[in-house]
């Protein structure tokens, strides 16, 4: 048996020693049932001390790769032998590369944060030593407690705290959601959030479209589907940013009540309404329970936070706890949010923020509306994106050549080919007419 040491690897001997006798009987390099040298063969063979080698032995030993006779010494453990194969490297693994836009829905300006409160809170909780320990499944009940009053108070939703269940976005609430309810078919909206479709597609749901209109979805679509479940984003539909008419709320509402089924509200990016307060949830609205509400903390503080929550009916809320599913944000992380709101910054953050973008999103559909006269634009009274429309014009080249997110992204027909999204978070608003400037100057030379 060939075993040759480094004594200058920084790896201890002991180890050494281990993995060539380990990786030896792997390969068949040694024989089952073979006898192996004895310590005091080894200690004289390497000049090593005897303890390094019962050290690698006790280890050998502890797998089961080796095995003792008294007074015979030790003795290789049969094993099965593996087969050969060709084993990639991970260096062959092949990623789909992330397209990259320049205007992007859904980032941040990333300046306007308050990184200085976050991190004091931050240090003050992660000095907590208890919080190591796991804590409340469903999510850290502090943090449900600030979220119910929030919600409570802007958005106009009726739950006890016991209700509301954390995640670290809506796309794996979504997941548990259709775990609990057996994965039923649903109706979305058309166009709409893309990440819902490839949820329901990953699961194998079965999944319908529901075109949106002027004042939201298209209700008699729904009814005439029937599913037992329709998604929607009532508050600011994405990606045109129509709001769901008081009429079709109520014609939603009314029908899930007569036909058992449930609606998922989506309250996508209510909180930055340029006009007036932010709308009631339909959740408030609902008398019989059958809403479900998820909204999420990416807009409000950033993205990468990873922390968002959903308010479930009680039935299902009971089948989440007798589930005992698990929230999978760590509760620093949960308490960090938690104290946050708890002092009043989220209110006063919203409130600051809301006036930044609303600043930047007049600043650039003003510009637009006034140099382009050709264009059309909607859905830029809420939330950090708008869309752009030039009637009668395909927009996927010009789009293409720019980087600019294409509305064909977002839709199941042949429609907004014509039109693009504009993101405006992460970047100023000068920044954004310059690109839209290049953009718009293939398109009106």
């Amino acid at each position: 048996m060939l075993i040759s040491l480094d004594k200058n690897s920084g790896i201890p001997l002991f180890e050494q020693i281990y993995d060539i006798i380990r990786q030896q009987i792997i390969d068949g390099e040694l024989e089952n049932d073979e006898r192996l040298p004895s310590k005091r063969q080894l200690q004289r063979d390497l000049s090593i001390s005897q303890t390094t080698i019962e050290n690698a032995y006790g280890r050998l030993l502890d797998e089961d790769l080796i095995y003792s006779r008294e007074k015979s010494g030790y003795f290789v453990t049969p094993v099965a032998q593996l087969k050969g194969g060709n084993r990639e490297t991970a260096a062959d693994i092949v990623r789909k590369k992330k397209k990259y836009y320049t205007l992007p829905p859904g980032t941040i300006d990333t300046t306007i944060v308050q990184s200085d409160v976050l991190k004091h809170i931050a240090r003050e909780v992660f000095s907590d030593d208890e919080l190591l320990n796991l804590g409340d499944e469903s999510g850290e009940r502090r943090l449900r407690e600030q979220i119910r009053h929030y919600l409570h108070i802007n958005r106009g939703v009726n739950c006890s705290t016991d209700q509301i269940f954390i995640g670290p976005s809506t796309e794996f609430l979504l997941e548990q959601l259709l775990y609990l309810m057996g994965h039923p078919a649903m109706t979305i909206e058309d166009p709409g959030y893309p990440v819902i479709k490839k949820v329901l597609q990953r699961l194998g749901s079965k999944v319908d479209f529901a075109p949106v209109r002027e004042d939201g979805v298209d209700v008699g679509t729904v009814l005439a589907l029937s599913n037992p479940v329709v998604h929607v984003t009532p508050s600011h539909q994405f990606p045109s940013g129509v709001v769901l008419s008081l009429q079709k709320r109520i014609q939603l509402l009314n029908h899930a009540d007569a036909a058992g089924s449930y609606i998922i509200e989506d309250d996508y990016d209510s909180e930055f309404r340029y006009t007036g307060r932010p709308l009631s949830s339909m959740q408030g609205l609902d008398q019989n329970d059958r809403t479900i509400y998820m909204s999420t903390f990416s807009k409000a503080l950033y993205p990468s936070l990873r922390l968002s929550c959903m308010v479930l009916p009680k039935r299902l809320a009971e089948l989440y706890y007798a589930k005992r599913l698990s929230c999978n944000v760590p509760r620093q992380m949960q308490l960090i949010v938690a104290h946050f709101m708890e002092r009043g910054y989220l209110e006063r953050h919203i409130n600051r923020v809301r006036k930044i973008y609303r600043t930047k999103m007049e600043a650039v559909t003003s510009w637009l509306r006034r140099e382009y006269e050709g264009i059309e634009i909607y859905g830029d009274h809420t939330g950090m994106h708008f869309m752009l429309s030039v009637p009668g014009t395909d927009l996927h080249t010009p789009a293409e050549k720019h980087s600019i997110v294409h509305g064909s992204r977002y839709s199941q027909s042949e429609g907004l080919t014509d039109t693009v999204l504009i993101g405006i978070g992460e970047k100023s608003a000068e920044e954004i007419m310059d690109i839209l400037a290049a953009f718009l100057g293939d398109i009106f030379p």
